[in-house]
């Protein structure tokens, strides 16, 4: 059988691990002495088409002088990750990128948003989803779609953790405005939106059509903040396939840009007032 892709959790505990070796001054020789094995093991390591077990990367991490406890928790924590069975694995052959997208929303202190002609995912409704899975670029059939609902609305409960991300969501006014599924299934929606802002479950900024152009035609993306300094990532989105970028420049970048985004939108408070208006007229 042919080998499975690396998941994003696997290219993750990679890359740092290939960044804290160079960091120490360490040859992928050096590191496989550290660990007691060949060479070529460290480097499926550090691509990803391996996985590391929890006993072995304290070993390497204290090869590497490596003392930052949150680091240190976090990688054995990406470790036990790749083994570990969640409610995602009923969902991947529907959906077969959840359980990366499961694996950062439960790990993100913070989640912030862009999205230009749709609601983000965590805030849709399932009248919303149907309506999405059933037309657009997916087209399933009826069984199809409710699996992925029943997987979306299981990511959302992450909102309703005791030690939930900080959502942050800008949306550009075309999102608000796209009738996606009919004007009662937008009326829901939009509703839902005011319910998840009155509730403070989220923070949405509305980026008004007269903002001109702006550094997010390019498309959407979210940057999910981690605890551990540094392991930020970026995904973003196209018909081919998700995205992940992990790079601290790569982020940084982002990051800037979603600044920018909020900037040029109406602050919290006017949005609110937005959504509730055309929450009326849909």
């Amino acid at each position: 059988m042919p080998q499975k892709p690396p998941t994003i959790r696997q290219k993750r505990l990679g890359a740092e691990l290939r960044k804290l070796r160079e960091a120490a001054g360490m040859s992928g020789e050096d590191a496989a002495e550290a660990l007691e094995c060949g060479q070529a093991k460290i480097s499926r390591i550090e691509t990803g088409t391996n996985g590391i077990r929890p006993f072995e990367l304290r070993g390497l991490l204290k090869a590497y002088g490596v003392t930052d406890r949150a680091l240190v928790e976090s990688l054995v924590d990406l470790a036990r990750e790749g083994r570990r069975q969640g409610w995602w694995n009923h969902y991947v052959s529907a959906f077969p990128g959840i359980a990366d997208l499961a694996h950062l929303e439960s790990k993100a202190v913070s989640v912030q948003v862009w999205q230009t002609v749709l609601v983000p995912g965590l805030l849709q409704t399932p009248g919303y989803m149907r309506a999405l899975f059933r037309g657009g670029r997916h087209g399933y059939d009826d069984t199809g779609t409710e699996r992925c609902v029943a997987a979306r609305t299981t990511r959302q409960a992450v909102l309703d953790k005791p030690d939930a991300p900080e959502l942050t969501a800008v949306v550009y006014e075309a999102a608000l405005r796209c009738s996606v599924g009919g004007p009662e299934v937008m009326r829901g929606q939009l509703g839902h939106l005011v319910g998840l802002v009155e509730s403070e479950r989220a923070r949405i900024q509305v980026l008004p059509f007269d903002a001109g152009v702006h550094g997010g035609l390019d498309g959407p993306f979210t940057v999910y903040g981690l605890l551990a300094s540094g392991m930020d990532v970026v995904m973003t989105d196209s018909l081919a396939a998700a995205a992940y970028l992990d790079r601290e420049e790569d982020v940084r970048r982002y990051r800037a840009l979603f600044g920018s985004l909020r900037s040029l939108a109406l602050d919290p408070g006017p949005s609110l007032v937005m959504i509730k208006k055309l929450a009326v007229r849909a």
